[in-house]
């Protein structure tokens, strides 16, 4: 039996240790202890279990007294109070588990106008005096000091005012803070990966917090937003954003960055085979589609020729993201900004949405060091899954050709001139000889019988490609003292594709310094960054697997049975080609595997960054800092074509010929191979000044903000030369005069023309001033304002050309803090958003003022050519884009169900866009800021912790976006229909960005088999006629978008004890495709060269009624138009719609107890599996409609099945 006692006296229950007072209190004091002392004997035998000074408790608006009793029962103290002081009491909401005894009492009396004291086991209430409570209300400034268990600092903790939303602080890069409180205010930190500590201020304000290791559960999880600018609160930014956090990126282990990130953020979508990224819609008519890059606060420079590792670059892939050459490893977060308050701290550059990454940094404590390693392995895609014709199909195609008189014999023709005639087709060859009389049938169609039963894809399997293999491996050391830290990491990637003669590599140096000065008054900051990469192209095997004179056709073998490589002669008959080199010319065969060894492409990039920045505070809320950073990047190409190459000895046999004096070979050109050089430089510096400030008015009011200007420079500059007779091994060049004409094998003259390709140089500045403001009212009304005014010297002469402000401003309501809403105990966070601003881009291809092109040398002057490229337009000005965001984020069941909500509108306007202009002043057409467009879209993410138990786990994560774009104002838009089939880009009234065009298919003619298709009449149009103006876009039918407006991705993690099983899909929906088709098909006769070997070629009408079952047009008659209306007609529309399954992971993290406590501090191996496919497409081929091309090369084939291992450890 546990006793408790109350006293009903008209005074203070405290007692009284002043001179009047000590008899009467001591003797009340010796009765308590005498009765204390008893009690404890009789029952501790009963209770000894059940009492302790700790105490559990959770719940809303629980009146004191009630907590009184729970405190009773719980810890055995008792509790002396008069019963009236109770009835002014405030209610107390609590959420204590195993909570200190003093610890729950500061929290209980906090805000109270009683105060207690503790004796013993006996506490004491009673009424704080006046002067007590004045001390409790008054502000106290409060710093501390936030770290790990090793005493290590912890950058990014968020302290905050326990009930607020917007109370808060984040540590800075040494894990300090300062916070204006109030004495019994109650904090909070928490920390990713850490438990969450609470903790009362009292007299003490200078405190220090070790947080312990827990994992990481959903609702210790703090999110920061990063702008690039300064760091805040998920609760308090208005703005739409996405954030990737470091343990996210080590959940898909691939190493390309955008691999990663595939998926993870709404309304962001990744082109991994175009290397390009695309945030919500697009806002301009070019491809100035980028977002901007923001790397530790500083942009990027952007190249066109940035390193990509997950396959050969191709021209396709030309357009290379910075992402794709980012090391993961050392980065610590990744926000993407999508609407305008979000991005109009950047201006002009972040009309597309703004990507800004955080890279990692030191934390106070022991050095650190940490091993990552990933290494996987692939096979080449099986070639069956082509959709090519079998060698069979082929020599079906080639012998009605040869029928057909599509191929004519070259020696049965009147005008047979052997430097003039390329080498026939095994088969073709068979044919003509029957024709000629110098084989029999019989002997032609065993021929023909067995080249029709060979396949050349074992052989190309073994000679040409190769399984890939890729490994990433990084390591680090990080740590610091009590007035610094470090993070230094080095990296090396390297790539082998599944072409052989082709690899890449990639070495990566990273340091991020910070020191605090004078009293950690001043923060030094530094950051370094270098990357070399470097890459061999050989096309070899690309080319024999393309469309092009030197691929294979389906039965064209490499080796014959003794292994010997088989020489095909190209561009001659092998008679003639022999007949030459037994003159003295160099080889005309070609093999693939010989050309391996040559003319390989090699690709080198410097890139270095430095950045550096001094932040000194003013006061305790407001600090000023200067930044700046500097960028250098040092692109170098080289392709050498030696000698012994196919290409090498083309050009030396062209350049030689016979003396008709010795017999012997002249060379008109020097001997040796060629060597084209491509070199590029770039540089780009901002310097910055910025004045931050954060401050509370009171109990109700929170303002903070920055204002600062900015300065940036961007500088590129390329040169191109070609050099002849290189050889190798003397690293030497031979000397030419490019304008000296010398004499071919042909017959006739001519000269090597333009060894240099000139030199391109560019130099862009800006001037930008900004600002950005918010201001917090009760915990529950945020309201920002961002303004940037941006100069920039290439738009118009007149400064309301150039300069233009840019603004936004936000608005979010913490509904849940709201009075009537604290009756629903299962919501945490119910938060409304408003935004509106605007946002711009410089149009890329018009000038202020003329730029002239000095291409070449005029042969009979020798004076530069001057070409005028653009001419000055002085009516330029930004385009502009206004964006409207209204969002939701619901937090429920204790954070274990995070819902995020985002719909906005755009429109875009002063487009750049093409007009007729006056041709008498030397143009036809000039640009004019006259284009218009809108956009719409929403976004949905949801995070559930679906089972969250000590031994087992389930978080699944599903995204989706839709976004839809119309173009409102494109005048004299002059594409032809020809152009818009075509998949030229036309920006058309009416119609989305991305739409497809295709021809009405009327089927084929029964007469002729060629195509026809409909006008708008369902008038029937013959190949044979052409379209005339009258022919429009009404007369085509509109299909739908190439690009998918709906998107998402669905993340499943499944944790067993130390197991962890994660499952990536991502999906597309809602575009369109065509599928591939003919190519390379005969259009006129006496054709040469390889055939197209796409599978539809097998099916084409051959006979009247052919027409029923098919819709690919015969050789008979066949013309441009027949091919062209069916390869683009809605015959071979297709959905492309699809499901894919990205990645399956299985990883285990050792316990401690496993590992030497002197050796390792965590150790963590997984196994992936990467690109498993397609789980479900629309079209019924199942073909991939992310992975196409018009020609169905083999390098347009999705990615294979990729097996990855993967080790992390640290010491």
């Amino acid at each position: 039996m546990q006793k408790n006692a109350f006293c009903n006296r008209p005074n203070n229950a405290m007692p009284n240790s002043g001179p009047n007072g000590s008899r009467f209190s001591a003797k009340i004091l010796l009765v308590m202890k005498l009765t204390t002392f008893f009690l404890f004997i009789a029952l501790v035998g009963v209770n000894a279990k059940g009492i302790s000074q700790s105490v559990t408790l959770s719940g809303s608006n629980i009146p004191l007294e009630k907590t009184f009793a729970t405190i009773r029962t719980q810890t055995g103290y008792l509790i002396f109070c008069d019963r009236n002081l109770l009835k002014d009491a405030q209610t107390v909401t609590v959420s204590a588990a195993d909570m200190p005894l003093k610890q729950f009492l500061d929290i209980i009396f906090r805000n109270q106008s009683l105060q207690y004291l503790i004796q013993q086991q006996t506490i004491f209430v009673s009424r704080k005096s006046l002067p007590a409570i004045l001390a409790e209300l008054r502000p106290v400034p409060v710093q501390g000091h936030v770290t790990d268990g090793q005493g290590g600092p912890l950058e990014g903790a968020t302290v905050k005012l326990k009930g607020s939303t917007i109370r808060s602080v984040i540590t800075d890069a040494k894990g300090y803070f300062n916070i204006t409180l109030n004495v019994g205010d109650v904090i909070v930190i928490t920390y990713v990966g850490f438990k969450t500590q609470e903790l009362t201020i009292g007299n003490s304000t200078d405190l220090t917090i070790r947080l312990q290791p827990a994992p990481i559960a959903m609702d210790e999880v703090t999110v920061n937003v990063s702008t690039g600018y300064q760091t805040i609160s998920a609760e308090r930014a208005t703005g739409s954003y996405g954030v990737v956090t470091a343990k996210e990126l080590k959940e898909v282990p691939a190493n390309n960055l955008m691999e990663r990130l595939e998926g993870k953020v709404p309304g962001v979508r990744f082109d991994i085979y175009k290397n390009s990224i695309q945030i919500r819609s697009v806002n301009t008519f070019t491809n100035n589609t980028a977002p901007l890059i923001v790397v530790d606060g500083f942009p990027m420079i952007a190249t066109g020729d940035q390193q990509k590792l997950t396959s050969v670059p191709v021209s396709s892939m030309a357009n290379g993201s910075i992402l794709s050459a980012f090391n993961p490893e050392d980065i610590e977060q990744i926000t993407f900004l999508k609407d305008a308050v979000a991005t109009s701290v950047w201006g002009a550059r972040g009309a597309n949405g703004v990507i800004v990454i955080q890279t990692k940094h030191g934390k106070k404590g022991a050095p650190v060091v940490s091993i990552s390693s990933t290494v996987g392995i692939s096979q080449p895609a099986p070639l069956s899954k082509l959709n090519w014709m079998s060698s069979a199909q082929y020599v079906d195609l080639e012998t009605e050709m040869v029928n057909k008189g599509f191929y004519t014999d070259p020696l049965a023709s009147p005008y047979y001139d052997p430097l003039y005639t390329t080498n026939s087709s095994d088969v073709a060859e068979w044919l003509f000889k029957v024709k000629r009389g110098t084989a029999t049938q019989a002997e032609a169609d065993a021929a023909i019988a067995k080249i029709s039963s060979r396949s050349n894809y074992s052989q190309i399997q073994k000679y040409l490609l190769q399984n890939a293999v890729n490994q990433q491996h990084t390591l680090s050391i990080s740590g610091g003292g009590d007035n610094n830290s470090y993070y230094i990491s080095g990296n090396y990637n390297k790539d082998v594709p599944i072409y052989r003669s082709n690899q890449s590599r990639n070495t990566f140096l990273t340091a991020n310094l910070t020191n605090d000065l004078f009293n950690k008054r001043v923060k030094l900051r530094t950051g370094f960054n270098y990357q070399y990469a470097a890459s061999k192209i050989n096309l070899a095997a690309l080319d024999a697997l393309s469309n092009s004179s030197t691929s294979l056709r389906p039965y064209d073998m490499l080796v014959d049975d003794n292994g010997n490589h088989i020489l095909r002669d190209i561009n001659f008959r092998p008679e003639v080609a022999a007949g030459f080199v037994a003159q003295g010319y160099l080889p005309f065969s070609y093999n693939a595997i010989d050309e391996l060894n040559y003319s390989n492409t090699q690709n080198t990039s410097n890139q270095i960054r430095l950045n550096a920045g001094v932040n000194t505070k003013i006061t305790n809320w407001m600090d000023f800092d200067v930044s700046g950073a500097y960028q250098r990047n040092i692109n170098n190409s080289t392709t050498i074509n030696d000698v012994n190459s196919y290409v090498g000895r083309i050009f030396m046999n062209t350049a030689t010929t016979i003396s008709s004096t010795t017999g012997k070979p002249v060379y008109n050109v020097p001997y040796g191979g060629s060597y084209a050089m491509t070199d590029a430089n770039a540089y780009d510096y901002s310097l910055r000044g910025q004045l931050n400030f954060s401050h509370s008015l009171g109990q109700d009011h929170h303002i903070s903000g920055l204002f600062g200007s900015e300065i940036r420079e961007t500088y590129n500059k390329s040169y191109g030369s070609t050099r002849y007779g290189y050889d190798k091994d003397a690293n030497s060049f031979g000397t030419v005069n490019p304008t000296t004409p010398y004499m071919t094998m042909y017959g006739y003259t001519t000269t090597i023309g333009t060894v240099t390709t000139g030199i391109s140089e560019q130099k862009n500045r800006y001037l930008s001033y900004y600002g950005n403001a918010a201001y917090v009212y009760k915990d529950r009304y945020n309201l920002s304002a961002s303004a940037r005014f941006d100069d920039y010297t290439l738009l118009g002469i007149s400064r309301s050309k150039r300069a233009r402000p840019f603004w936004s401003a936000g608005f979010k309501w913490n509904a849940q803090q709201e009075h009537f809403m604290q009756d629903f105990s299962w919501l945490n966070g119910l938060d409304l958003r408003l935004t509106y601003g605007t946002g711009g881009s410089v149009p890329l291809s018009g000038y202020n003022t003329a730029v002239i092109s000095l291409n070449a040398v005029d042969p009979n002057t020798q004076l530069p050519i001057a070409n005028i490229t653009n001419p000055a337009n002085q009516q330029l000005g930004w385009e502009t884009t206004r964006t409207i965001n209204e969002g939701i984020d619901l937090r429920v069941f204790n954070n274990r169900l995070i819902v995020n909500v985002d719909v906005y509108q755009k429109k875009s306007s002063g487009i750049l866009t093409t007009l007729p202009y006056d041709a008498t002043y030397g143009w036809s057409s000039l640009e004019y800021n006259t284009g218009k467009m809108k956009s719409s879209g929403y976004e949905f993410g949801i995070t559930g912790k679906l089972l969250d138990k000590k031994d087992w786990a389930i978080t699944s994560t599903f995204n989706f976006s839709y976004n839809k774009t119309r173009i409102t104002d494109n005048r004299y838009n002059t594409a032809t229909t020809s152009a818009l089939v075509q998949g030229g880009f036309s920006a058309l009234n009416n119609y989305p960005v991305g739409a497809t065009f295709v021809y009405r298919s009327a089927g084929l003619d029964p007469a002729t088999g060629q195509t026809q298709i409909y006008d708008r009449d369902k008038n029937v149009i013959k190949s044979t006629t052409n379209l005339t103006s009258a022919f429009d876009i009404n007369d085509l039918k509109y299909v739908g978008v190439k690009i998918a407006p709906y998107q998402g991705g669905f993340f499943n993690t499944f944790r067993y004890k130390n197991f962890d099983l994660g499952v990536q899909m991502t999906y597309y929906m809602g575009h369109v495709f065509l599928k591939p088709s003919i190519t390379n098909y005969p259009t006129f006769s006496s054709f040469y060269g390889t055939l197209g070997r796409q599978e539809d070629l097998a099916y084409r009408w051959k006979q009247t009624g052919d027409e029923a079952h098919t819709d690919v047009p015969g050789l008979t008659n066949v013309n441009n138009n027949s091919i062209t209306r069916y390869k683009f007609s809605d015959k071979l529309v297709r959905s492309a719609d699809n499901i894919r399954l990205q990645q399956i992971s299985l990883g285990y993290h050792f316990p401690a107890s496993m590992l030497p406590k002197r050796v390792f501090k965590s150790l963590s191996v997984s196994g992936n599996v990467r690109n498993l496919g397609m789980i479900w497409a629309k079209n019924k081929e199942k073909l991939d409609p992310e992975y196409l091309n018009a020609n169905s090369n083999y390098y347009s084939m999705p990615p294979v099945t990729s097996y990855l291992f993967n080790i992390n450890a640290s010491f």
